[in-house]
């Protein structure tokens, strides 16, 4: 048994040892992984497919037809903070105070900056899913209201 002194009261407890499973932390444990998003996350049944479609478009259609113009300004304002403010100029010079002048060499500068299209993306699938929340909200007050 691993002991320590509790610093206020000065009385010994007993430390958990970080190396023995227990409880539901058993190596028969299941993870859940990607694929089995259906199985965690019951909001939106359609995700996979709504995923495919917008990979599928082009992303100007993304931009000026899906989306309207507040999830624009929220997809472009993520992607800025994300990738350097949207300047490419910021991303060099970050990868020369990193990397020295020779950085070509040892990185691309698309591995630095993610492309402005996976923010639109996310942004509407985001929506999708509050969306799907919303829906079945409604339905379990109508049912419930229903019942009464």
């Amino acid at each position: 048994m691993n002991l320590y002194s509790d610093s206020i009261a000065d009385e010994p407890h007993q430390m958990l040892n970080p190396n023995e499973a227990q409880g539901s932390e058993d190596k028969e444990q299941e993870e859940l992984g990607v694929g089995d998003r259906p199985s965690h996350c019951s909001f939106s049944p359609y995700i996979e497919e709504f995923s495919q479609l917008l990979g599928k478009v082009s992303t100007e259609v993304l931009k000026f037809t899906l989306m309207t113009q507040q999830q624009r300004l929220f997809a472009e304002a993520m992607w800025e903070a994300q990738n350097y403010g949207g300047s490419e100029s910021k991303c060099v010079k970050r990868l020369q105070e990193l990397y020295g002048s020779q950085w070509r060499s040892m990185t691309k500068l698309s591995d630095h900056m993610e492309p402005v299209r996976t923010y639109y993306e996310l942004v509407l699938m985001l929506d999708h899913e509050r969306q799907w929340a919303e829906a079945s909200k409604n339905v379990k007050l109508h049912e419930q209201q229903g019942t009464k």
